[in-house]
Order: C-alpha cells, then structure tokens, then sequence
C-alpha cells in the first residue's frame, strides 16, 4: 500500500476515480507514511486526522455515485503553514502567534478543497519565512530526507520534505527569496514560482492587508511535473479585490519535445559563484537537452549588470520585507551587519537591511528601474523560451542554526561566501516578476539538485511544459533512499 503514497498526485486521483483504492484508503496509506517517517524528518507539524478522514468517507460515497469534486478528488494534501487552513495555527513559526488559529481557508487551500483535495496537514517553516532552513521555537527543525545533518531549504523547506517522502501528494508554497525553488532544489522535486500576482496569496499572513507583498508569489510544489501543471491551473487565479476587473490572461504551450524549444545559459555569476560539482552537472544537464535536439544558445543573457541587477532586488526585497519591522530592529540588524566588518556581508545583508528603511521616492525610483530591467528581460524572451539557470550555489548545505542568518557563512569550492549571497539565482528571475521552475536532474556527492527554468512574463506554462519535456526525455524524481 505505502508505494502509492509515491506515485502522483494524478495517479492518485485515477486510481480513486476507478475504484482501485478509496478515498478513506488513500488517506490512511498517507498516515502510515507520515507516522514511519515524519519523526525523522518532521516535515509535517499539523493534522486533522478525524477532520481528513470524514472527509474522505463524504468522498468515498461520492464516487460510489459516480460524482467526483474534482482533478484531485480524494487526494491528500498538505500545505506551508503560513497558509490559512480553518482550525489550524498560522504562527509563522513565530511563538508570539502560536495562539493565532485560523477562522477561514486562504484562497490557495479554498481552491485545493474545490479541486477535491483533501487539505488534511501544513508542513514547517523557519521563523517568519526568512531562511534557507525551516527551523523554529514552536514546531523544531525539518531535516534533509536525503541527508538528515543537511537542510531541507526554506522557507518552504517542510513542504518539499513532505512531498519528497510520499508525505503528501501535493504541496502549496511561497516564493520571495526562492522559498519554493530552493527546497525543491535542495529535496529533489518540483517547484514553480509563477509570475508576480497571477496566483493569490490571500491567507498567507497573520494579519491580512488585501495587497500582494511586492515580488513574492505562492505557487505549487509536486513530485512530478504534470501534477506542478496540475497544480498551478487549481490555485491559478487573482486575488479578489483585483479579480473583480482582471484576470490572469496566460497563453497555453502545447510543445512536448525538447527539440521545440529555444534555450539561453546562464550557468554561473561572480554575485554567487556554484560549487564545481554542481556546476558540472549543470553543463551535462545543458550537453544533454542539446542531444535532445533543444536548440541551445550559449552565448547570450539578458543584457543586464549583474551587480546592479542583484543590489536593485536586495533593496527592493528589504522593502517588501519591511512591514512590522521597527526602525529600531531595523538599524539594529544594520548595525549587526557592520559589526561583522565584512564586505560582502554589507554587499549582501547590508544591502537588503538598508532596503527596510527606503523612503517611497527611493522606492519609486528603483520600481522605474526595476521596469527597465523587466524590457530587457522581455526583449531577451522574443529570442528564447527558456533560461537556464541554478538554483543556488550549491546543493542542501549542512544546518546551521547559530547566530543571526547574515553572519553565517558557507564553503564554496575552498571559499567563504554569506549563506545570503546565493539569493542572486532567486533575484535574478523574481525582481522581475518572472515565472521560472526547478526540476530535479539527479544527485552529486548523494544529494539532489535540480536547474531552475525561467521563462518570460506570463509565460508560465513554457516554464511548465519545458519542465514537462525534460522529465519525460532526461527524467524526473527520484525517492530519497529512506523511501526505498
């Protein structure tokens, strides 16, 4: 039974729709695997189990009539726990919100439940979203399943363990800082960040502002990329007070084959130089779409400067990140930052902490600039489908939790480098609001990594039909060896 937990969220929901397993069964297989193996991994901090399991029962006579709610009836789901989901805590991973307890569904689990999905668990996080680990004071630490010394990613580090291990079938994450390209990365799934606003992150907050926080996205999470496609068209869809007069107007992609594709590289940058393992199994994964047919240019990018490009996101970043943040805890982690006397920790951390303080005149100034960026990149996008990128610097580092983030440091090929520094591979593509998707392409020295795809505005379902053609040509996920 425990094998169907790995299989897709699709399979899934075929196997309910003829019969092969129940509802109630499915759920349970689910359960099993959360309770052989989330003691370990602790990716999933929250259940309703009695909740799920009348849910499922509803379901069950519901197919036995041949009624069906939707493409993911009967199929358990988890989502990142800065979601909304009625009855659960929304804390953050912060212990002042522990008592904070949901009173309505965010829009992200309201279009999961109309799908079908039975929305049953939420998976960890770091505190308040802002780290490549998930680790917290109310719920602990999420392991790597692939390696548990090492970091799932963050900050939707619980959602792609989940998923990796057959936890969960379908995961629901966010992405400013590559929250959900990272883990997907690091845990050897799939991940799409879409493009800035086209899908609703209304109930992703403590307390709700109506407004979409600058650059940051939610999107889907999934083992396979036909269930990220699958997941992407259930929570496509804007919020409501801007849905009332626009809607997301997305083109469809009906390519399948790699040889239809045009392919630009950017495989390395002085802002985040990659570990040379990594980097070689990027330049294989490139060799190879090439013997694929892709057609893949090498030797044009986007015609922007690197630094100016990453400096224009820390700044930006740091203002999107700035709400709540007190003048004085603002200078305060400045003022940290410099004690470190280090610089390029200033470059990096300095950088974005002197964003939470921008007056709106600078923040005008840099948003018209940041337009700029965002013609190039579109006139780069009439010539290419997709641009080859990493992901991060490395694959899952070891964890780390001493010391505020900005004064840790990782070794890269023999050198130091801030943990911080490999947020240009998640700038790169996001200050712009890009859509870009990360694919697993195999494992280095026992651990997974994956290449992030992006692609032009609006142009989602490139990115997802890209991400298609690789898996069903060069292959897709991998179970970690504690599934096996």
């Amino acid at each position: 039974m425990s094998s169907i937990v790995l299989k897709s969220a699709k399979e899934q929901a075929a196997a309910i729709r003829q019969r092969a397993i129940s509802a109630s069964e499915l759920l349970e297989a689910h359960f099993q695997q959360i309770d052989g193996l989330n003691p370990d991994i602790n990716a999933v901090i929250w259940q309703d189990r009695e909740g799920a399991k009348a849910t499922a029962w509803d379901i069950d006579n519901e197919t036995a009539k041949g009624q069906f709610r939707g493409p993911l009836h009967g199929v358990p789901v988890t989502v990142k726990e800065s979601f909304d989901l009625t009855g659960a805590p929304t804390t953050w991973g912060n212990p002042e919100h522990k008592g904070n307890i949901a009173t309505s569904d965010s829009d992200a689990v309201a279009r999961l439940r109309s799908a079908g999905a039975i929305v049953f668990g939420k998976t960890n996080v770091p505190l308040n979203l802002v780290e490549w680990q998930s680790f917290n004071e109310v719920y602990g630490t999420t392991n790597n399943p692939w390696d548990q010394t090492r970091t799932p990613g963050g900050s939707s580090g619980g959602s792609a363990a989940a998923l990796a291990t057959g936890m969960s079938a379908l995961e629901v994450g966010s992405d400013i800082g590559s929250s959900i390209r990272n883990p997907a990365h690091f845990c050897g799934v799939f991940g799409l960040k879409p493009t800035f606003k086209v899908v609703s992150s209304h109930g992703q907050s403590i307390v709700e502002n109506h407004a979409e926080t600058d650059i940051a996205v939610a999107g889907p999470l999934a083992r396979s990329a036909e269930d990220l496609k699958l997941g992407f068209e259930t929570l496509l869809g804007l919020r409501a007070i801007e849905g009332s007069a626009f809607k997301a107007n997305l083109p469809n992609d009906p390519r399948t084959r790699l040889s239809e594709f045009r392919v630009g590289v950017k495989l390395d940058d002085a802002e985040s130089p990659l570990d040379h393992g990594y980097l070689n199994a990027l330049e294989g994964f490139v060799q190879r779409l090439e013997k694929a047919g892709a057609k893949v240019i090498r030797d044009k990018t986007p015609e922007i400067e690197s630094s100016e490009h990453y400096t224009l996101y820390l700044s930006l970043l740091g203002a999107a990140m700035s709400a709540g943040i007190s003048k004085k805890d603002a200078k305060a982690l400045l003022d940290g930052v410099k004690a470190m006397n280090n610089d390029h920790v200033m470059r990096v951390c300095g950088t974005r902490f002197k964003g939470l303080s921008l007056s709106h005149s600078e923040w005008l100034n840099l948003d018209a600039k940041r337009n700029l960026h965002r013609l190039i990149f579109d006139a780069y996008f009439k010539d290419f489908d997709i641009l080859i990128a990493p992901a991060a610097g490395t694959p899952a580092f070891e964890q780390n939790q001493t010391g505020p983030r900005y004064s840790r440091f990782l070794t890269i090929n023999g050198k130091e480098y801030p943990d911080m520094a490999q947020t240009f591979w998640a700038g790169y593509s996001g200050v712009v609001g890009l859509p870009s998707v990360v694919g697993p392409i195999g494992q280095v020295n026992g651990l997974p990594i994956g290449y992030q795809g992006i692609a032009g505005h609006g142009r989602d379902f490139t990115a997802l039909a890209f991400a298609a053609a690789v898996e069903r040509e060069l292959g897709g996920y991998t179970p970690p060896p504690l599934c096996l």
